[in-house]
C-alpha cells in the first residue's frame, strides 16, 4: 500500500533550529494547494496541521467526484491507505499497555492455523515480526489473496503457507500488507471482538472520530464521501468504484477526514493522552516509534541511510529531528501523515487521485517550511518530470512486439478448463462465442477479462474493469503437446504481483492429449453412420480437427485417444473406428453408459 517515489531526489540539507519551526506561513497555503491541483489534475485534497496539541489548519480543496458539485471540506472522508497500519500498531499497544500481549509473543500462541514457508519461521515469528516488514516473503506478497477478493481474514491467513520465501527470515525488508491483516486477528483472539469493533470502541470514540471507519458499509453510507479516481486508457481522469477491502482490515481499509485525523496526530504527538483521557502509556508510544529495522525509502532530503521502521511508521532523522511517517493509497486515493514529534508538529494530506505526486509535493512544501530549508522545493523538477511522462505515456503504445500471421497450436475449445494456483486455487478460462476465451479469479471480481489472440499461444487479457491495465497470458505445454498451464505477463498494481502464481492446469481437467492423427487416415474416418434410421452419426474435418454430429444435435469436438479411438468433449463418450482387413472404414462403435452400439458406415 505505500507510494512509491518515481525520481530520486539528491540534494543536501541545512540545519535548522526550534524557532524557526514555529513560522509555517499558513496564509500562502491556499494559494499553493490550489495550484496544486489545477497542475497535476487533482479533483480533491484535504488537509489538516496540528501544534502544540491544536489544530491550526484544516481545510478541504476541490470536489469529492470530478466533475459534479460536491466540494470537499475538512471532515470529507477519503481512504488513508496503509496510515491504517498505524491504528493496528496502536490497538495492539493498548492490549501491550494493559499486560494482555506482548510484543514478542509468538504468532501462532493465538492464530494457530499461522503457518509460513518454513517450520522454523512459523514456530518463531512474533508480533514484532507482523509489524516490520522482516517475515522473508517477497514485497506485497499474497496481494491477489485480498485484492477485491471475497475471502474471509481467516482464509487468507491459511493460505500463507503457499507463499514462497525470497529471503532469509528477518534478513531483509519486504513491505507486507498481509502480516498485518494477521496482526488484527490476534486483536480479535485476546479481545473477542472484531479488529474493526476494538478500534472504533477503544480509539475512534475516544478521540471522537465519529466519521472514521474501517468497515466499507459505514464508509458507503457517509454522505460526505470522497470518491476515486484513475487515469483511464486515454489518460482522462475518471472516477471508480471505491474498494472494499474488508478483509484487508487491518492493513489499509481505513477512511478517515482531516478533521478527525487532526485528533488522531494530537494523542500521538501528547504521548498517548488525547484531551487529558489516557488512551494508552508513554513507554508504548515510544516503543511504537522506536527503529526495529532498517529500512530507507527515500533519498535525500526525505530519507537518508539511517531511515528505519518501527510499528506501522517510518522513522527518519533529519538534522537531530526524528520525523514520524507513513503514506497510503488504495486504488484512485492517496494519503500521507508526517510529523516531527519534538517540534510537537504534524500533518495529514487526502487525495481523492493516485498515480499523481500531488500529496508528496504538499508534504515537501510543509517540510520546507518547518524545516527552512528550499532543498525540499522539488515542485517545477517533478512537475517537469511528470508532465513528460504523462506525454510520453499518451504518444507510446503500452503494447508488446506482435508477430503477425501467426495461430495458436489448438483449437479455442482445448484452451478452456479449469486451471490450478496452490495458493490462490482455481481459475477458469471459458470459451465465449466467435472463439474468444475469458479468464475468471473466482474469489476476485476485478480479475475478469476476455482473452484476445496475440501471436502463437500467447493472448492479450483485457481485462473488464478499467483499474486494471492490459496484461498478456502465454499458454505452456509440455512435450506431448498437453498445456499443463499458463503464465501471466502483467504489470503489477499498488499490492498485487501475479509473478507469484504458478498457474498449472487441473489434472482432472485436462482434456485428452491431442494424439497426432495423420490427415489421410483422418479423411478416412468422415462420413455418416447409422446409428438408427433416424439417428446418423456424421463425422466432419475442419483442418486436423474432427467433429461428429447426431442427428438434431450440436457439433461435437472428439479428441484422438488413440489412432482410431476418440473421445468426445465434455461428454462421457467414445467413438472407435473399425477397419475391415483392406484398411477402409466400415463402422464406428459408440461407447456411452456403459453400453457399445456399432454404426455401420453408410454409402455416399
Amino acid at each position: 500500500m505505500k507510494n512509491r517515489i518515481l525520481f530520486l531526489l539528491v540534494s543536501c540539507f541545512i540545519s535548522l533550529n526550534y524557532s524557526n519551526a514555529q513560522n509555517i506561513q499558513l496564509d500562502s497555503l491556499d494559494l499553493f494547494i490550489n495550484q496544486l491541483i489545477k497542475d497535476f489534475d487533482v479533483p480533491g485534497l484535504s488537509i489538516g496541521i496540528v501544534q502544540n496539541d491544536s489544530i491550526i489548519y484544516s481545510r478541504g480543496f476541490g470536489t469529492r467526484e470530478i466533475n459534479k458539485d460536491n466540494s470537499v471540506n475538512e471532515n470529507t472522508i477519503f481512504a488513508i491507505g496503509s496510515i491504517s497500519k498505524s491504528f493496528t500498531a496502536l490497538t495492539l499497544g493498548i492490549l501491550v499497555d494493559e499486560g494482555k500481549i506482548n510484543w514478542d509473543d509468538k504468532v501462532t500462541s493465538y492464530l494457530p492455523y499461522f503457518e509460513l514457508y518454513d517450520s522454523y519461521v512459523t514456530a518463531n515469528f512474533t508480533i514484532r515480526d507482523l509489524l516490520t516488514h522482516r517475515s522473508g516473503l517477497k514485497d506485497v506478497s499474497g496481494g491477489t489473496l485480498w485484492y477485491h477478493s471475497d475471502l474471509s481474514r481467516v482464509d487468507i491467513i491459511k493460505k500463507f503457507k503457499y507463499l514462497e520465501a525470497v529471503s532469509g527470515f528477518r534478513e531483509k525488508t519486504a513491505y507486507q500488507n498481509i502480516m498485518y491483516m494477521a496482526a488484527g486477528e490476534i486483536v480479535r483472539e485476546v479481545t473477542g471482538q472484531e479488529w474493526d469493533s476494538f478500534l472504533k470502541l477503544r480509539v475512534f470514540d475516544k478521540l471522537g472520530m465519529r466519521n472514521s471507519t474501517s468497515v466499507s458499509s459505514v464508509r458507503e453510507s457517509n454522505k460526505n464521501l470522497a470518491q476515486p479516481h484513475i487515469w483511464n486508457e486515454n489518460y482522462d481522469k475518471v472516477s471508480i468504484k471505491q474498494e472494499k477491502m474488508d478483509n484487508l482490515a487491518a492493513a489499509g481499509s481505513i477512511y478517515s477526514s482531516a478533521n478527525e485525523m487532526n485528533s488522531y496526530m494530537r494523542l500521538l504527538l501528547n504521548n498517548g493522552v488525547f484531551e487529558q483521557d489516557t488512551i494508552l502509556g508513554k513507554e508504548v508510544i515510544n516503543e511504537i516509534f522506536t527503529p526495529q529495522v532498517l529500512y530507507p525509502i527515500n533519498g535525500p532530503p526525505f530519507g537518508n541511510e539511517f531511515s528505519s521502521y518501527g510499528f506501522g511508521w517510518w522513522l527518519t532523522p533529519i538534522d537531530g529531528h526524528k520525523v514520524i511517517e507513513h503514506s497510503g493509497g488504495v486504488d484512485g486515493m492517496s494519503a500521507i501523515l508526517f510529523m516531527v514529534k519534538d517540534l510537537n508538529i504534524g500533518a495529514v494530506i487526502l487525495s481523492n487521485s493516485s498515480k499523481e505526486p500531488a500529496s508528496f509535493l504538499l508534504k515537501a512544501k510543509l517540510m520546507e517550511m518547518i524545516f527552512d530549508d528550499e532543498s525540499f522545493d522539488i515542485y517545477e523538477r517533478v512537475k517537469t518530470f511528470r508532465d513528460k511522462r504523462l506525454e510520453n505515456n499518451k504518444s507510446t503504445s503500452n503494447k508488446k512486439m506482435k508477430i503477425d500471421g501467426t495461430k495458436p497450436s489448438l483449437e479455442t475449445e482445448l484452451y478452456a478448463g479449469v486451471y490450478n494456483d496452490k495458493m490462490y486455487g482455481q481459475i477458469l478460462i471459458k470459451q465465449l462465442k466467435d472463439k474468444e476465451l475469458e479468464i475468471i479469479f473466482p474469489h476476485s471480481s476485478v480479475f475478469k477479462g476476455k482473452l484476445k489472440h496475440w501471436h502463437f499461444d500467447t493472448y492479450q487479457i483485457d481485462w473488464y474493469d478499467i483499474r486494471v491495465p492490459n496484461g498478456y497470458l502465454t499458454f505452456k505445454f509440455n512435450s506431448d503437446r498437453e498445456i499443463v498451464g499458463f503464465d501471466i505477463d502483467q504489470d503489477n498494481l499498488l499490492d498485487v504481483d501475479f509473478g507469484e502464481l504458478d498457474i498449472k492446469r487441473s489434472i482432472e481437467d485436462n482434456p485428452i492429449k491431442p494424439i497426432v492423427v495423420d490427415d489421410k487416415t483422418l479423411e478416412g474416418y468422415v462420413g455418416k453412420y447409422e446409428l438408427s434410421p433416424d439417428l446418423i452419426i456424421t463425422i466432419t474435418k475442419t483442418g486436423n480437427q474432427l467433429k461428429t454430429q447426431l442427428t438434431g444435435q450440436s457439433e461435437i469436438l472428439i479428441f484422438a485417444k488413440s489412432n482410431n479411438i476418440f473421445n468426445l468433449k465434455d461428454i462421457e463418450a467414445q467413438l472407435t473406428f473399425n477397419s475391415n482387413d483392406d484398411g477402409k472404414v466400415e463402422s464406428v462403435t459408440l461407447l456411452q453408459g456403459g453400453q457399445e452400439m456399432v454404426c455401420k458406415r453408410m454409402n455416399e
